[in-house]
């Protein structure tokens, strides 16, 4: 057992060293590692790939506890219908989506339930904000509607803002539209959305990835965000949708997109490279968790399609490592957190559960924090104009949480909008908190900043789960294919060996054959007593073959009889075997 696992292990660690050798761009060249080994690092980060892995094996259950038991994980609040998305039309961009009319054609003989209509519904009880009123008045602000054993005051959360914040919040303009979601019964799956629609918010996104130049960030003013319309203070531009369009048309968004955009060059900054990687580790962390749990809509069953890996993964080293990276930061965050869950209130109505939630918490935190540090946060925002860069990094990010609101699934919305925010808090937590002030300096952390961070993780956590599941299976399948291969190897040395024998007795039948004997012209001088022993041997040769033909043919009519059954059984079972069987001896056909 001991040694099954250690070549598993084995078989996994020279599988990331692959990635670690293929990447590109967003490597970092002066980081010297072996690109075979265990332990090559995740560039931009402090920690080996085999390191993260060991980590997320220690880790994972209790993450998994989190999310899946604790009712502070459980529930997220978010304004799922009451925005617009700030660049098109949510009805232009449902009727632009191509694949949508392909599904609607090819659904029409499947059940209701399993299409993408249907999968991307929310599920499960959903409870709106209450009111100001209701929040003094109700010890239960929800009345019960999300189910009588969930302790509602671990679920709850006032209205509270923080300039400081890297994703825009949920309550941001008018928080009476925030509904409370069951993370538990809208896991995050394959739910058919995709084509247009789908690919105008990736592009979007990879948008936000372009920083301006070092002149024009001197330029701009620290009170004027970077990141376009849609940062803190700016109104949106009501033509942001045809700017967005242009600009994506006049840069090609549709060929950057189909190679998830490059990555930076190697000569920018850490601080962008850092911006890029978090995108794209995200998009990667998706991409995994839909191919992991997708729907086979002719089978009507759930597991994970190797062929949606491939195309979306596999052959794309730099997207996995990326998602490792992500992983990194993510636990850097969750450990710094450490020392500023002492005073923190999970749930204002209940000290056992809130006591409770927070043991869980800790233990997870300390656990991680247990481990050397895997990045390191300080020597990012360190030069001249670090304050205006730290700025744009911060509204971009902003703009990519409200690139959200324009997913045409709901299901895709809330993921989407949860992972950008656990992404945001994670950003948030590394450059803006200080991890030795206990209470008062920091930020304050909202429930639904904190609940998207866990989940986050958590779903990072199954990313790594769900890499070594397909590296297994791509494993499989390439023995398989080996096995194959040298089998059909196998089959052809047979024939050739069968040919050989073959030829051979026809050869050596040949030599066997009687034959007419040969004899000269006749010249008109012969002799009677030549003449007729000429004819003597042409009676005697005759007699011969008749008599050879009588002895030879029982042995011949078995032959016949067999080929001939064995063609028709291959008929009857569908094989087609007959077309290529040859009657042996085919030269015997003609001495009948």
């Amino acid at each position: 057992m001991s040694t099954r696992r250690s070549h598993r292990h084995a078989a996994r660690w020279f599988f990331l060293g692959y990635l670690a050798t293929a990447a590109y761009g967003a490597v970092d060249k002066d980081l010297s590692y072996c690109s075979n080994e265990p332990n090559s690092l995740v560039s931009d980060a402090c920690v080996s790939y085999a390191t993260l892995e060991e980590i997320n094996t220690e880790v994972r259950p209790a993450i998994q506890f989190l999310t899946q038991n604790v009712d502070f994980f459980t529930y997220y609040r978010l304004d799922l219908y009451g925005r617009e998305c700030p660049f098109w039309s949510d009805d232009a961009g449902f009727c632009a989506n191509r694949a949508c009319a392909v599904e609607l054609a090819d659904e029409k003989d499947i059940p209701e339930s399993w299409r993408s209509s249907e999968l991307g519904k929310l599920e499960g009880p959903k409870a709106s904000q209450p009111s100001p009123e209701v929040q003094r008045e109700e010890p239960s602000p929800f009345k019960g509607t999300l189910g009588e054993d969930t302790a509602e005051s671990c679920i709850f959360e006032p209205q509270e803002r923080d300039n400081r914040d890297y994703c825009v919040a949920e309550d941001e303009g008018n928080g009476s539209n925030c509904v409370y979601v069951s993370l538990i019964d809208n896991p995050e799956r394959f739910t058919g959305y995709a084509g247009t629609s789908a690919n105008n918010v990736w592009k979007a996104v990879y948008q936000e990835n372009c920083f301006n130049t070092q002149a024009q960030a001197e330029k701009q003013s620290s009170n004027q965000p970077f990141g376009g319309a849609f940062g803190r203070g700016i109104p949106a531009d009501p033509n942001a949708a045809a700017n967005l369009k242009n600009v994506m048309d006049r840069r090609k968004h549709e060929v950057v997109q189909k190679n998830l955009i490059s990555p930076p060059p190697e000569e920018q900054c850490l601080e962008k490279r850092v911006f890029y990687r978090v995108l794209s580790g995200m998009h990667a962390s998706i991409s995994m968790h839909l191919c992991h749990d997708f729907f086979n809509q002719t089978t009507g069953q759930w597991g994970p399609n190797l062929q949606c890996y491939k195309d979306r993964l596999h052959n794309f080293p730099d997207r996995i490592q990326n998602m490792y990276f992500n992983y990194a930061i993510l636990l850097r965050a969750v450990a710094k957190l450490r020392k500023n869950l002492s005073h923190y209130t999970f749930c204002a109505g209940d000290k056992r559960t809130n006591e409770f939630t927070r043991k869980k918490l800790s233990a997870l935190t300390d656990r991680i924090a247990s481990h050397p540090s895997v990045f390191d946060e300080s020597v990012m925002f360190k030069d001249e104009n670090s304050l205006v860069l730290k700025e744009d990094f911060r509204n971009r990010f902003r703009n990519v949480s409200r690139l959200m609101d324009c997913v045409g699934c709901d299901k895709c919305r809330l993921w989407g909008k949860l992972q950008t925010s656990g992404y945001g808090t994670a950003l948030k937590i590394l450059f803006e908190y200080d991890e030795n002030e206990e209470n008062g300096k920091n930020p304050v952390l909202r429930r639904t900043e904190l609940v998207a961070l866990i989940n986050t993780l958590g779903r990072l956590s199954n990313s790594l789960y769900a890499f070594t599941r397909f590296g297994a299976m791509i494993e499989r399948e390439r023995v398989i294919e080996e096995m194959r291969a040298q089998d059909a190897f196998v089959q052809l040395e047979k024939e050739a060996e069968r040919e050989r024998k073959r030829k051979e007795a026809e050869a050596q039948n040949e030599e066997n054959v009687l034959r007419w004997p040969e004899q000269p012209e006749l010249t008109g001088n012969e002799s009677v007593k030549e003449l007729f022993m000429r004819e003597l041997e042409m009676v005697w040769f005759a007699f011969r073959f008749i008599a050879k033909s009588w002895y030879d043919l029982p042995l011949k009519a078995w032959r016949i009889y067999r080929w001939g059954s064995a063609v028709m059984m291959d008929k009857f079972l569908g094989r087609d075997r007959y077309q290529t069987r040859v009657f042996p001896y085919r030269h015997a056909l003609d001495e009948l």
